[in-house]
């Protein structure tokens, strides 16, 4: 009898302590916050209403494609939950959104907040609560330069685009003479330095850009006579200049924010013709790109009430970067190794995306782009990807 209890007392002890190592276990598998064991919880601020609520189409198509990969099954078992906040593009509703947001939710990482000072509102909160900012929808070069531990950027910025507009000069205007106009910003001088520097045999003149001054500085390159233009400032900088343009036929250079299949209506065909942009993802007039048909396809089924565009394209690429770093993860997942695994995709390439080549050094996801040249319903893609890091 003595025997008979001891070996039920020894089972006993032995089931009781495989349940505590599993629960043991599986507190540690699931204890990141905004992890659970079917679930990844990402939010978002973006303007889905007001004044700036075309890019309210980024999110969107950002969710379409999350639904899309959680009927494939989702990243290693769990499903990817996007909470979406309407921030207006107001960095004061983005900052307060995000504190409410936070306090109701465990949050893994912040998806694709979209806007500078937006973003800038709401970082400090991040920052403390060491919740990782995956591919900021902002050009502010400060996001990436340096490289902060738990930010990634994920649009280019002036000074990469400067870097990949030299390097495509020198390869392919050996001898020309350059004008540099530029939006008279810390930021662009800056940019002016990337590009000269990458600049070899090709000689340059800056023109600083000056409010109101616009006709005169068009007036002034036209005596100057240059082979070449190059344009480097914001959206508004950049069309405002054009719109401003002399009858001059040369080759003008411009970086990525007036890379949209629109460009001829905003300027005219004639002088969209001698514009040359860098692109990234696919234009809405490329319907035969392999990644624009699943995107079709995606929005068709997920999303039936958006239709292609600039900002459904960008969503869905930066939605496609995300699912890459969680697939690389792994099912133990935490945001420290959300972060390591996002600084090994190197030369990756997804199907709207370019190269992307992140690191420990490098931490902006659209650093390769390519020159294009946009007309009505075509695009003519000048270069291969060139590497702007």
């Amino acid at each position: 009898m003595n025997n008979i209890s001891v070996g039920k007392k020894t089972k006993l002890i032995g089931l009781a302590t495989i349940f505590l190592l599993l629960l043991f276990t599986t507190s540690i598998c699931f204890a990141e916050n905004g992890v659970t064991s079917s679930s990844i919880v990402l939010a978002t601020h973006q303007p889905i209403s007001g004044p700036a609520k075309e890019y309210s189409a980024i999110a969107k198509s950002a969710l379409a494609y999350f639904k899309y990969v959680n009927d494939q099954g989702g990243i290693h078992g769990r499903f990817i939950d996007l909470k979406i906040i309407d921030d207006q593009l107001k960095p004061e509703i983005a900052a307060q959104s995000m504190t409410e947001l936070t306090v109701k939710n465990d949050i893994f990482a912040v998806f694709s907040g979209i806007g500078d000072n937006t973003h800038q509102a709401v970082y400090p909160l991040l920052k403390q609560q060491r919740i990782p900012s995956f591919f900021v929808g902002s050009d502010l070069p400060e996001w990436t330069q340096p490289v902060r531990t738990n930010v990634f950027g994920f649009m280019p910025n002036a000074d990469t685009e400067a870097r990949v507009i030299g390097k495509y000069l020198t390869e392919n205007h050996a001898g020309a003479e350059l004008i540099i106009w530029y939006a008279e910003k810390p930021v662009y001088l800056r940019a002016v330095k990337a590009l000269t520097n990458e600049l070899f045999g090709v000689s340059a003149k800056l023109l600083p850009g000056k409010t109101g001054r616009l006709t005169a500085e068009w007036i002034l390159i036209t005596k100057q006579q240059p082979d070449l233009l190059v344009v480097l400032g914001n959206f508004s900088d950049q069309l405002d200049f054009l719109k401003a343009s002399a009858n001059i036929n040369i080759p003008i250079y411009t970086g990525h924010a007036l890379a949209d299949s629109r460009l001829p209506e905003w300027l005219n065909s004639k002088l969209a013709a001698r514009v040359r942009v860098l692109t990234a993802y696919p234009l809405i007039v490329e319907t035969e790109h392999p990644g624009y048909k699943l995107h079709q396809q995606i929005l068709k089924e997920y999303a039936s009430r958006l239709s292609v565009n600039r900002w459904t394209l960008y969503g869905q690429a930066a939605a496609e970067l995300m699912v890459e770093v969680f697939k690389r993860t792994g099912r133990s997942l935490s945001r420290q190794k959300a972060v390591i695994a996002a600084e090994k995709i190197n030369k990756w390439q997804g199907k709207l995306l370019p190269p992307i080549f992140l690191d420990s050094r490098n931490h902006l996801a659209l650093s390769t782009l390519r020159v294009s040249q946009i007309s009505l319903g075509r695009v003519n893609h000048l270069s291969e990807w060139i590497d702007g890091r």
